[in-house]
């Protein structure tokens, strides 16, 4: 296949035309001759069968592309994407829709369950329906009668009433009504064929949008996401609003031309999903809010409220965007409208008990989005009565405290922190300790008591983190200690923490590097390259502070030595500067470490050849 590819670019490069050589097809049967061998000798790779398709697609090899498709469906008759695949050769390359529709057919038999099979052949009848338009436009035939007449005399030939339905989309009918009886409680099923029908903008599509939400409507009446497509259908579909003008009004020619454009386009390849929004349509928003109040009404629960907050928070975002270009008179008007009704349904969610966190995150969002801070701060504070465990409402609220408080966070934070540290799991809440490290001046008494309340918190866990977490909180609150309090105090505060099991392994780090700072030891940023400009000897070391630094790296190999190469390799330089060699230590890293070779690598680059 390369050499195929090189010879074709070649033959471009020098611009060769003119009929095929010897040499060009003798390379295609090559190709083919390989993949027959492969599929005999793999026959249960199906992704070999596949790429042998594309193959055929790329070289025009039609015959062979007609066994190949023939071979794979007799070794993988339960493989959708076969059957869809050959179905789809037969309707674009051989224009045989009988035989295509017959194909479908015999998937669907070795495959009732799978949901591609049935929406490939809802949309199989579909263009079929478009390709019946643009051949009557082609033909020039105004009245349908015509089309057919000449047809009359032939056996089997249809009549003006059955080509009728099938450009009316009734075979879809059928198909969709089958495919509800194969499968029928998956509502998410029945919404994949509405994104089909979304690429079919024509006059016919009216009826078999009435068939999909009919039967939803009849099928998932107590379900929050049936009323949710529900209430959409006039956003999603403006051409079927009732009483406004509807897409049946369309003529026939002015249809054609638009099926001609869509199947020169790929219309069977085309992407099902619902595209950009469309202008702000008040009457659409008015139906779908009805329909969403009705639900309220219905399903008085906290998903269908959510439903409906987030139906409103889309079509905001829409008015924010048009409220950039021409006409933001009209969108900041109307965005105006809906904000007051979102604020308004989410305040009825919170009175009525049906508020969820993302109640509370949506109503302080939008509430700082639209210029009310006052409205955003209040909400977090409803969050946090409502949901006192939920780290996220917490930490909204203290972003916000913290915009509000100008200058005294101090005096109207830590209170605030306090209580998000009570409430929250500890193992949940380390961004929140974090802000509270930030916030906490170190000469403040409670600065004392921060570190205590974290201790405790630690002992809470089981095991922290390598990095991140609760250790990475206690370390930053140690390298606050250390460069406002001293040596002394920082010492004492990393060991209360410390004696915590398996305290965090930025806990270590942070000490470690203390404990070296102290001694003297130059951090290994500023090393060289060699192995004495990594890690020069310490002259006259005290042994007080060798034995601190010491214990801190056993400590922490002992508790994170499985998975953490660094701790490892500054152990390993630690002991090069006592003057000692590090053999030792590589030896038990190379043994405890899941992973060594990442480390010996770092060893070998930072101290030098073991």
């Amino acid at each position: 296949m390369k050499l195929e590819e090189l010879r074709q670019a070649r033959k471009a490069k020098k611009h060769i035309k003119g009929k095929k050589g010897l040499a060009e097809v003798a390379i295609v049967r090559r190709i083919h001759f390989i993949f027959e061998r492969a599929g005999r000798k793999f026959r249960s790779d199906l992704s070999l069968w596949l790429r042998w398709i594309e193959v055929c697609k790329r070289y025009k090899s039609i015959k062979q592309l007609s066994k190949v498709i023939t071979k794979a469906l007799s070794r993988h008759s339960t493989v959708s994407a076969l059957w869809i695949e050959a179905a789809r050769w037969e309707f674009d390359t051989n224009n045989d829709m009988a035989a295509a529709r017959s194909l479908m057919q015999q998937g669907l038999r070795m495959c009732k369950a799978d949901e591609d099979m049935w929406l490939q052949y809802y949309t199989l009848e579909l263009l079929y329906a478009l390709k019946l338009r643009v051949r009557r436009k082609v033909l020039g035939l105004d009245d349908l009668a015509a089309d057919v007449s000449g047809e009359a005399g032939t056996p089997g030939a249809p009549s003006a009433a059955a080509v009728r339905a099938v450009m009316q989309g009734g075979v879809a009918r059928i198909v969709f009504k089958n495919a509800v009886a194969a499968l029928p409680a998956r509502l998410g099923f029945r919404s994949r064929f509405l994104d089909v029908l979304r690429r079919f903008e024509y006059g016919f599509v009216e009826g078999l949008l009435d068939q999909v939400y009919d039967s939803i409507q009849k099928d998932f009446g107590q379900s929050e996401e049936a009323w949710d497509l529900l209430a959409r259908r006039k956003v999603d579909f403006p051409a079927s609003r009732t009483g406004g003008p509807a897409a049946a009004e369309q003529t026939e020619e002015a249809e054609a031309d638009a099926a001609e454009r869509q199947l020169q386009a790929g219309g069977a390849e085309g992407d099902s999903e619902s595209g950009p929004a469309g202008p702000w349509d008040a009457d659409a928003h008015a139906a779908a809010c009805q329909v969403y109040e009705a639900a309220l009404t219905a399903l008085p629960g906290p998903c269908m409220h959510q439903l409906f907050a987030g139906f409103l928070c889309g079509t905001l975002e829409q008015l924010m965007e048009a409220g950039a270009g021409p006409g933001a008179e009209a969108a900041v008007a109307a965005a105006v409208g809906v904000a007051a009704r979102l604020f308004g349904l989410l305040q009825r969610a919170h009175s009525e008990g049906h508020s969820t966190t993302d109640t509370y995150l949506t109503w302080a969002e939008w509430a700082g989005r639209v210029g009310q801070p006052k409205m955003a701060l209040k909400a977090a504070r409803k969050g946090c009565e409502r949901f006192p465990a939920d780290v996220a409402m917490w930490r909204r609220r203290l972003q916000l405290e913290q915009a509000a408080a100008a200058g005294r966070e101090e005096e109207q934070l830590l209170p605030v922190l306090k209580s998000a540290l009570q409430a929250t799991q500890p193992d949940q809440a380390a961004e929140l300790w974090l802000m509270a490290v930030e916030v906490m001046p170190a000469s403040s008494p409670e600065f004392g008591r921060l570190g205590e309340m974290l201790g405790m918190a630690c002992a809470k866990v089981a095991k922290k983190a390598a990095s991140g977490g609760l250790g990475q909180a206690a370390a930053a609150l140690v390298g606050k200690a250390r460069d406002a309090l001293g040596l002394d105090a920082a010492r004492a505060l990393y060991g209360k923490l410390l004696a915590v099991p398996a305290p965090g392994g930025d806990l270590y780090r942070v000490a470690l590097r203390i404990e070296e700072a102290a001694a003297g030891m130059p951090p290994a940023s500023s090393s060289g390259s060699g192995a004495a400009a990594v890690v020069p000897a310490v002259v006259a070391l005290p042994k007080a502070a060798a034995k601190r630094v010491t214990d801190l790296y056993e400590a922490a190999v002992a508790a994170y030595g499985r998975s953490e190469a660094d701790l490892w390799i500054g152990y390993a330089r630690w002991v090069v500067a006592g003057g000692k060699g590090a053999g030792k230590v590589y030896w038990r890293a190379t043994k405890e470490l899941a992973e060594p070779d990442g480390f010996v690598a770092a060893y070998r680059e930072a101290i030098g050849q073991q």
